[in-house]
């Protein structure tokens, strides 16, 4: 009786491991495309400019060189982060389907949702390892400033991990929003489905607002649907500011900001696994 439960759980065992390997082998496939693109580098150089020019400026303000140099690290960090995922994830499913790549891996028994969420997971691999390079220049830039800041710098590591780590979780949400177009549209309109909905995102609250000035029933009902399904990433904006001075919000903000986003980059994979059965990709 017991050799045969044991024999069952490795059977459930190796079919788990069965519907994973084809996740990791895409996930890896894709982490190495988009690490020799060429755009990913040439965004990567530029967030390292914006950290060096944030060195310029912290040289012309007396005792705000490590704010200014921390700020604009951030910003580039969080931008250029985002500007590939926009470009990158709008390409993840297009690119496959041009290049006719995704026929070969489909003549093996992989499953679409396996194909959308091995090319998230290598995207967001890829990402991973580009906030953490760029995170290494910018505390070089706060060494090249001022070597006695290092050690600011490193007091507050904790507080520009978290920070770090929210704008992480914000762009798998970007990546999630722009591979989900990505199943239904051009690399164009992915793109600037992505862009609207990562500059709404952070202007929810403004859509309550617009509600009240409509007149039109369609047009407010429309309003009221976008401010309820639509991320807000105001929020998280806001909290990884505060995080940055010191602020840290308290667990349940933390909690549920994580479970939020999380929340949302599932049903987007889930949708784009259902749009990518529905065309029978490929």
């Amino acid at each position: 009786m017991e050799h045969c439960a044991e024999s069952q759980g490795q059977k459930v065992t190796a079919k788990k491991a069965g519907l994973l390997l084809p996740v990791f082998a895409i996930a890896s496939n894709t982490f190495k495309e988009v690490s020799r693109d060429k755009v990913v580098y040439t965004f990567f150089v530029f967030a390292v400019i914006i950290s060096f020019f944030g060195l310029a400026l912290g040289s012309l303000s007396v005792g705000q060189d490590l704010r200014i140099i921390l700020d604009l690290g951030m910003f580039g960090i969080s931008t250029i982060g985002g500007i590939i995922a926009v470009f990158a994830g709008a390409n993840l499913v297009y690119k496959e389907l041009e290049k006719k790549t995704c026929y070969l891996i489909f003549t093996k028994p992989v499953r679409p949702w396996q194909f959308i969420v091995g090319k998230y997971l290598g995207l967001a691999l890829c990402l991973l390892v580009l906030i953490a390079a760029m995170a290494v220049f910018l505390a070089l830039t706060v060494y090249i400033a001022d070597p006695g800041q290092l050690l600011v710098f490193k007091e507050r590591v904790l507080l520009i991990g978290a920070s770090l780590l929210l704008t992480y979780l914000e762009l798998l949400l970007i990546i999630a929003a722009a591979e989900f177009f990505s199943t239904f549209s051009s690399p164009i309109m992915s793109v600037v489905f992505t862009i609207a909905f990562w500059f709404i995102g952070h202007s929810t609250a403004s859509l309550q607002d617009l509600a009240k000035l409509f007149t039109n029933s369609a047009l407010k009902q429309l309003a009221n649907f976008l401010y309820w399904t639509l991320p807000d990433l105001k929020t998280l904006t806001q909290t990884r500011s505060a995080i940055m001075y010191g602020q840290f919000p308290n667990s349940e903000l933390s909690i549920y900001l994580t479970a939020y986003l999380v929340s949302y980059v599932i049903i987007l994979l889930v949708l784009s696994a259902m749009v990518s059965e529905k065309r029978e990709l490929p």
